[in-house]
């Protein structure tokens, strides 16, 4: 009897190390408090209400829509770029703007002796892939030279004169010439990230002309 009595002792000793952890993992913890214990960085735990939890999920907050500012443009070129953003998908919302500039600056190829040479110069000019530009037919000094642009400064027109070379045309110079000149400016509005790279596309078709955020006052608008 004594041999059982003192097994029954060890056992319940025995027993009693496993609850309390001295021997083996111990029990698994029950209620609350032993299962936050068990929880994997409990205080990053954030309780939500019921209609957070129906929202579905952001896949990132939309960027915002652009204004842009396209120009200042001579009318022989603003009639063809409003027929070419009123052609995109989609098109901005667009707002047009004359202004009168001064022109100190013109680049243009020299007078060419007669209408015939002057016609044949224009049509190697189509060829080189440049389509602005006229043929001066009023009498004077300047008579059937090729005008092919008028800028506000002399780094302008410079500038112009590469982009010329670069296309293959060798023989354009530029000069002083103090002109007014009516031009006009594309206000764009809700211009979306894919449309803003179609209009830097386009504007590879008139590296003159600048594309820049618009002015404070013209987002209002």
């Amino acid at each position: 009897m004594r041999v059982v009595f003192f097994l029954l002792i060890l056992a319940n000793l025995a027993f009693f190390g496993w609850q309390a952890g001295y021997i083996g993992p111990g029990p698994a913890p029950v209620g609350e408090p032993g299962r936050m214990a068990q929880q994997i960085a409990p205080e990053k735990i954030r309780i939500i209400s019921a209609d957070e939890a129906r929202k579905p999920a952001a896949a990132g907050a939309p960027k915002p829509l652009l204004c842009l500012d396209w120009g200042t443009f001579p009318p022989q070129e603003a009639e063809r770029v409003q027929v070419l953003l009123a052609a995109m998908a989609p098109a901005p919302r667009i707002s047009v703007r004359k202004v009168d500039e001064t022109a100190g600056w013109w680049v243009s190829l020299p007078p060419q002796g007669s209408k015939a040479n002057a016609d044949k110069k224009a049509a190697e000019l189509k060829r080189l892939g440049i389509d602005e530009f006229f043929i001066i037919n009023e009498d004077g000094p300047n008579k059937f030279a090729i005008s092919l642009g008028v800028f506000k400064n002399e780094e302008g027109a410079k500038n112009y004169l590469e982009i010329l070379s670069r296309q293959g045309v060798k023989t354009a110079r530029a000069a002083e010439r103090e002109t007014r000149v009516a031009k006009t400016v594309f206000t764009l509005r809700e211009v979306d990230e894919a449309t803003k790279a179609k209009l830097y596309d386009l504007r590879k078709e008139f590296p003159a002309q600048e594309l820049k955020d618009c002015a404070p006052e013209d987002k209002q608008a």
